[in-house]
């Protein structure tokens, strides 16, 4: 399928070769023929749905979570922060929370990282109220705690892909000079390239491996800053804790389509490796706890009490929609077991709600 961002691509690209890395940024990001540039993607009108779209119990349970953190800072002046925060959903329930249990804490600026200037502007008509601060770099955070989200971030940052072809790893490539298309053969991996890609020493024709340069560098400078500025935040995506396999995916009208068919005209995205993470955040000083399942996190968070709470028998429309947000967000058939949750904290001990199949409940004073 020709498409407008396939048509500049075609006329921009040098070579017939494109990265899936380069190829993912430029058919998401690209500022006048990329996805985000060209449609509401989010929302039973878009292309799919997020769970904070699901339910505001899901920014709820979070919002506490990261409550509960901060109380045991003994609620520093901070910074809040989400990563790719969409059309905004999640950072009004979030901020709703706030105000209603944390005065103090709502005050606090949000600092916003978000390329889309469509967005970018959605976002801050979602909080008229409150000092909203976009940025393009991790850089302009000020120096202290962080208190945030990423939440459907990492799995849309750019991966690169290698595969295991006569005897060697080879990157994987598209090729872009075809009518149609299509995954291509590139040249082997260097040494330095095998160690970025982690590739094991024994492989089977065609295995597949995948890294994220951009996402290992944000993580590594979010780990810095919350190593150094004390914070949490807690990043919530598609996972598994390895880089073995094929876990590109396409997304058009809610419905899973070949990842290649419509460039431009998709959402991509790939499974986020938590491993390659939780690394990147012990090497910079800092710590990932998790990933557990969302629906296991949720639930020890007190999603379920929660959703009492909210239940209207007198509407029963209402009522069942409740319901089935709940089931939704919980289910491992749906979101509560694909979808995984971690929390990045400073090095320490003790493990907070959410995360409590690991070690101990944490301690007042233990991430101070």
């Amino acid at each position: 399928m020709t498409t407008p961002l396939l048509t500049y691509l075609r006329s921009t690209v040098q070579t017939d070769q494109i990265s899936v890395s380069d190829f993912m940024k430029t058919a998401l990001s690209h500022p006048e023929f990329g996805y985000y540039s060209t449609r509401q993607a989010i929302g039973k009108s878009g292309d799919f749905i997020t769970a904070p779209e699901v339910s505001q119990l899901f920014g709820e349970m979070l919002a506490g979570l990261l409550l509960h953190i901060w109380q045991l800072y003994n609620k520093p002046d901070s910074c809040l922060f989400e990563a790719g925060p969409g059309r905004g959903t999640l950072l009004a329930d979030i901020d709703r929370t706030y105000s209603r249990l944390a005065p103090d804490l709502a005050k606090s600026d949000w600092y916003l990282l978000e390329a889309s200037p469509a967005l970018q502007d959605q976002q801050t008509a979602t909080l008229p109220q409150r000092t909203v601060r976009h940025i393009s770099t991790l850089s302009d955070l000020p120096k202290q705690p962080l208190f945030g989200i990423a939440n459907e971030f990492f799995d849309a940052l750019g991966v690169d892909q290698a595969i295991y072809k006569n005897g060697a790893w080879h990157h994987r490539m598209i090729d872009i000079a075809t009518d149609e298309l299509s995954f291509s053969i590139g040249p082997k991996l260097t040494l330095e390239q095998l160690k970025t890609f982690q590739a094991p020493g024994t492989a089977k024709p065609d295995d597949i491996i995948e890294t994220s340069p951009v996402g290992l560098h944000l993580m590594q400078s979010l780990s810095t800053h919350i190593a150094y500025h004390g914070g949490a935040l807690i990043i919530c995506d598609y996972g598994k804790t390895d880089n073995h396999g094929d876990t590109l995916q396409a997304v058009k009208d809610h419905k899973a389509i070949p990842v290649l068919s419509a460039p431009g005209e998709s959402d991509l995205t790939h499974w986020v490796d938590f491993d390659a993470l939780s690394t990147v955040a012990k090497n910079a000083g800092a710590r990932l706890i998790g990933p557990v399942p969302q629906g296991q996190c949720l639930r020890q968070l007190g999603i379920e009490a929660r959703a009492s709470q909210l239940r209207q028998p007198d509407n029963p429309a209402a009522d069942r929609a409740l319901i089935a947000a709940l089931d939704r967000l919980l289910s491992p058939a749906q979101m509560g077991q694909a979808f995984k949750i971690a929390l990045l904290v400073p090095q320490g001990d003790g493990t907070p709600p959410g995360f409590l199949d690991a070690t101990a409940p944490m301690r007042t004073g233990e991430m101070s």
